[in-house]
């Protein structure tokens, strides 16, 4: 089938990107300047402008440590975040990275537990070897927030949902205010973020609503682990022995955490009826009217039918 006019186009943006991945800069260049000419679309003249602005021949020249390769990617994702590049861009740069570690550091990152090479692992798509790794380094450092996030990514890569599912509703109450749109990597969770920071105009406190609004939305998966339970136990308990007045956003992950608290108990310290009154009766206090949905919530949600001993 003989070429149309149209495959010139995917030609030109196919080129310009084997260019760049190549280090072939200027060749990179003129593609896409010839892409926008041909086509008119101002976004390249824009994609030019960032590449301009960010691009050193030296920056990756010799890179001596997978440590240094991942302070690059953490820089290009930083830049993404704060919408001073384009996706476009940013997957670019993450390209010629992921090429840069395949490289020149997989071989002997494979046998490391460490947050770099894990992610590393997963960009290169390696996703069994990823979560692995990642799943060490989450054990030895419960507070790893780019492990947790890259753990989830690995999982939705695996078809793992349930578990991504799982690792994220332990972020949204570890530190839900740390993670960007991308993080939360399901769409009902970007969808309710996106509609609780339009409503609200704050974006510390519509992350802490989030784990509130998706436990009520029965979206939340609390598996059992103590190692967990334990580091959010000892943080409730510090932020409530140092507070004395919070703003809005610290009152909201405070109810949060307790919430947390009080659905583990429920369903993994069936004895602790004692800590679910407590937590229920600070969750009143920092705010009645999310207390009375929870509360409302509690009540709908039916224990399960005891089986009845024939005799």
């Amino acid at each position: 089938m003989s070429a149309t006019f149209w495959d010139l186009f995917d030609n030109l943006l196919k080129q310009a990107e084997s260019e760049f991945l190549n280090f072939n800069y200027d060749g990179a260049v003129a593609a896409w300047q010839n892409y926008y000419k041909i086509t008119a679309k101002k976004e390249y003249i824009n994609i030019l402008q960032e590449l301009e602005e960010t691009w050193s021949a030296e920056t990756f020249k010799d890179i001596p440590t997978l440590q240094r390769l991942f302070t690059l990617l953490q820089s290009y994702k930083d830049k993404f975040n704060k919408k001073e590049i384009s996706n476009y861009t940013f997957q670019l740069y993450k390209k010629l990275l992921i090429k840069i570690y395949k490289q020149n550091f997989q071989s002997t990152a494979q046998n490391e537990v460490t947050t770099e090479a894990g992610i590393f692992e997963y960009l290169a798509g390696n996703n069994q070897a990823a979560a692995s790794i990642l799943s060490a380094v989450i054990e030895s450092d419960q507070e790893s927030m780019i492990a947790r996030i890259y753990l989830g990514h690995t999982l939705i890569a695996l078809k793992n949902q349930r578990d991504a599912i799982a690792i994220l509703s332990q972020n949204l109450i570890l530190n839900a205010d740390r993670l960007h749109a991308d993080d939360l990597y399901l769409s009902q969770f970007k969808m309710l973020y996106g509609k609780l920071y339009s409503s609200i105009s704050n974006a510390e406190e519509a992350a802490w609503l989030m784990p509130f609004e998706s436990w009520f939305r029965n979206w939340l998966i609390f598996d059992e682990d103590k190692v967990f339970y334990n580091l959010i136990r000892k943080k409730e308990t510090n932020e409530r022995i140092v507070q004395v007045k919070y703003y809005s956003y610290e009152r909201y992950r405070h109810f949060a955490r307790c919430l947390y608290i009080a659905e583990y108990a429920r369903h993994h310290l069936k004895k602790e009826a004692g800590l679910v009154l407590e937590q229920e009766k600070y969750m009143a206090r920092l705010d009645s009217h999310l207390f009375n949905r929870y509360r409302k919530k509690r009540k709908e949600i039916k224990p399960p039918m005891r089986k009845v001993r024939s005799v």
